[in-house]
């Protein structure tokens, strides 16, 4: 695969990842108040969406190759967010004193 092609698809990895951490937050703020059973079924179908959008954007940009380290972008993204949250909330914890 061209280099190009795999920045891309890390970027694209990367920002899936930032944007998986705010819709797993809202969607865990939704499925909050539901019964267990049927939040079983919900998260089923929120998992298999989002992999399908993520498979679509990976066909669209480099004919649909997935490798370990576009995963692992992924995960970055999300820990990205995350930490840069409790980072912010740390700050501003302290600034109140």
């Amino acid at each position: 695969m061209r280099l190009e092609l795999q920045i891309y698809s890390l970027l694209y990895s990367f920002f899936f990842g930032i944007v998986f951490y705010y819709l797993l937050d809202i969607f865990n703020k939704i499925t909050n108040k539901i019964k267990n059973i049927i939040k079983v079924f919900i998260s089923l179908f929120f998992v298999f969406f989002f992999s399908l959008v993520y498979f679509v954007g990976l066909l669209y940009i480099n004919n649909g190759y997935l490798h370990v380290y576009f995963l692992v972008s992924i995960l970055v993204g999300y820990l990205f967010v995350y930490f840069l949250k409790k980072i912010g909330l740390h700050i501003k914890e302290n600034s109140k004193m």
